[in-house]
């Protein structure tokens, strides 16, 4: 893993931080998320539109919605679930480019993912927030300021006591 962080020029302590907040670094971690408003649509690869007469949290997917294994139902719910260690969102996987089956995520696909993605948030956000606010990002899918804190500063704060507590 440490190997990865410096591919992707993110802060490995970071990475550890994030997994013990995530998942405290369980790999078979995994949580559905039903009002999980992001998905992925596998046919023309581009974010996938709910169409407005049908329920974000259900667990049954649109016949618009497909699947690149199994049912629609079983795409739909793997992408409203984090998967593994970094907890990566079956859609964001989706997103860059995994194909394979949501359980690989509890592995080194989720993991590396997980990094890919963190970097991608890391150069966007740190230069005006630091690596807090791509851990922002990286739970809540952006990094929002209220009042001068972030919209979810608890998560935040949970991840810098996990990195002060993390070796280098």
């Amino acid at each position: 893993m440490r190997e990865l962080c410096a591919l992707y020029d993110v802060p490995y302590r970071v990475v550890l931080a994030l997994i013990e907040v995530e998942s405290k670094g369980n790999p078979y971690a995994i949580r559905v998320e039903p009002a999980y408003p992001y998905l992925w649509d596998v046919k023309k690869k581009r974010p996938f539109t709910i169409p407005e007469d049908h329920n974000r949290s259900s667990m049954v997917a649109p016949s618009t919605f497909h699947s690149l294994h199994g049912s629609r139902n079983t795409e739909w719910v793997g992408q409203k679930t984090s998967w593994g260690p970094m907890q990566v969102m079956g859609a964001v996987a989706r997103e860059y480019g995994f194909e394979g089956w949501f359980p690989e995520l509890c592995g080194d696909p989720g993991v590396q993912l997980g990094i890919i993605h963190f970097s991608r948030l890391y150069r966007k956000y740190e230069s005006q927030w630091g690596w807090q606010g791509a851990a922002a990002a990286y739970n809540a899918g952006s990094a929002i300021l209220v009042d001068g804190k972030f919209k979810n500063q608890q998560y935040v704060d949970k991840v810098e006591v996990a990195y002060a507590k993390v070796g280098g």
